[in-house]
C-alpha cells in the first residue's frame, strides 16, 4: 500500500472516530445544551455548576431566576413560585464571582423572558478582578457560535465521565423536583457550636484601607450586574445582603478587613438603590438568625429554612432598605457584634 493511501485511510478512519464520539454526545447531550433530557438524569450538582447552567438556563421552564453563591443553592424554586409568583429555576455559582453570574444572567436573558431576579449580594463576589471566575468557564457552551462546541463533543470529562454517568441512568426521567434539589446540600451538614470553627475573635494585626476594594467593586458593579438592571427595566431584581452569622463580622474584623468590606458594602447599596426596578434587602443584622449558631454550618453557610425565611420575608416586604440611614444603622450592629466578640474573645450569644 503506497504511502498516501495509507495516510489518507487513517486520517479517514480518524476523522470517522471523532465524527461517530461527537454523534454520540450530541445525541446524549448530557449537559443538555442542545435539548432537555427525557431519557436520564443529567448530571447536575455543585461539581458540574459551570458546564450545567448552560443547559439550565438556554432550555428549562421558567420565567424567574435565584442568581448567587453557595448560600443561594438552598433556596427551593418551588417554595418561591408559591410565595413569590412565577417559575423559578437556580442559576447558582458556588463561590461565584459577579462575572460568574453575568455569564449565566446574560443567557437567561437572551433565552427567556425574565420577569424576577431574586440576587445574593455577596461582598465578596465583588472584589476579586472583574474577569475572575471561581472556576474555569466553558465559554463555548454559553454562546451562540456552534461551531466552537467541538470543545463539549471532545472533552475528556464529558467522554470519561459524564456520557457514562448518564448512560447508567438511561430510561429514567427527570421530574419538576429537580429545580429543588439541584445543588441543594441540605440537611448534609451538621449545625451548632461546629460552625466556629473558622471563626476568629481576635483584635486585628494589620487593617486593609478602607478604600483598598472599592476599585474593583465598581468594576465589577459596572461590568456584571448594572448592565442587566439597566437594560431589562420590566424585570424586577430583589437584591438582598445575606445574613452570615455574627461570628463572621468578628472575623472580618480580626483579618482587618472590616472597614474595608463595610465600604463596598456601602457602594453597592449607594449605587443600587437609585434603580427603580431594584428592591434592595438587607438580612445581615437578623438577630434571630444571624445570633443562633443553630442555623450555621460555618460562620457564612446557613441551613435551607434560612433560605425559605428570606423567600418569605421578601414575599411579605420585611427588611426592606428604604434609605442609607437604615443600612448604617445595620452596619453600627454588625460592629457592636465584632467588637464585643473581639473583646470577649469568644462566643458569646
Amino acid at each position: 500500500m503506497k504511502k498516501r493511501t495509507w495516510a489518507f485511510l487513517c486520517l479517514t478512519m480518524l476523522l470517522t472516530v471523532f465524527a461517530l464520539i461527537s454523534a454520540l454526545v450530541i445525541a446524549v447531550d448530557p449537559f443538555q445544551i442542545y435539548r432537555l433530557s427525557n431519557r436520564f438524569l443529567p448530571p447536575i450538582d455543585r461539581t458540574t455548576q459551570v458546564y450545567a447552567n448552560a443547559g439550565i438556563a438556554r432550555h428549562y421552564d421558567y420565567d424567574s431566576a435565584i442568581v448567587g453563591s453557595s448560600v443561594t443553592e438552598n433556596f427551593r424554586p418551588s417554595y418561591m413560585d408559591e410565595q413569590l409568583g412565577g417559575r423559578f429555576i437556580k442559576l447558582c455559582t458556588s463561590g461565584g464571582s459577579a462575572y460568574n453570574h453575568a455569564i449565566t444572567m446574560d443567557l437567561a436573558f437572551r433565552t427567556h423572558d425574565i420577569r424576577r431576579i431574586v440576587y445574593g449580594l455577596d461582598v465578596y463576589s465583588f472584589i476579586g478582578p472583574e474577569d475572575e471566575t471561581s472556576s474555569p468557564v466553558p465559554f463555548y457552551l454559553y454562546d451562540q457560535n456552534p461551531f466552537n462546541d467541538v470543545s463539549y463533543w471532545l472533552n475528556r470529562s464529558v467522554l470519561g465521565s459524564f456520557l457514562p454517568r448518564c448512560l447508567r441512568t438511561w430510561g429514567q426521567h427527570q421530574d419538576d423536583t429537580i429545580r429543588d434539589s439541584m445543588y441543594s446540600w441540605a440537611n448534609q451538614d451538621e449545625y451548632g457550636p461546629v460552625a466556629l470553627y473558622d471563626a476568629e475573635f481576635t483584635p486585628p494585626q494589620d487593617v486593609l484601607p478602607e478604600d483598598e476594594l472599592l476599585p474593583a467593586a465598581r468594576i465589577n458593579l459596572s461590568q456584571h450586574l448594572l448592565p442587566f438592571i439597566e437594560a431589562h427595566p420590566h424585570t424586577q431584581f430583589d437584591i438582598f445582603f445575606p445574613p452570615y452569622s455574627a461570628a463572621k463580622w468578628s472575623t472580618m474584623k480580626s483579618t482587618g478587613t472590616l472597614d474595608a468590606m463595610i465600604a463596598v458594602r456601602n457602594l453597592l447599596y449607594d449605587t443600587l438603590s437609585i434603580y427603580e426596578n431594584v428592591t434592595l434587602y438587607d438580612f445581615s443584622a437578623r438577630a434571630d438568625w444571624v445570633l443562633n449558631l443553630n442555623n450555621y454550618k460555618d460562620t457564612l453557610h446557613y441551613g435551607q429554612w434560612i433560605n425559605d425565611s428570606i423567600t418569605a420575608a421578601i414575599a411579605s416586604g420585611e427588611n426592606v432598605l428604604s434609605s442609607r440611614a437604615m443600612l448604617d444603622q445595620n452596619t453600627a450592629q454588625l460592629r457592636r457584634w465584632a467588637d464585643e466578640l473581639i473583646q470577649a474573645g469568644r462566643w458569646i450569644y
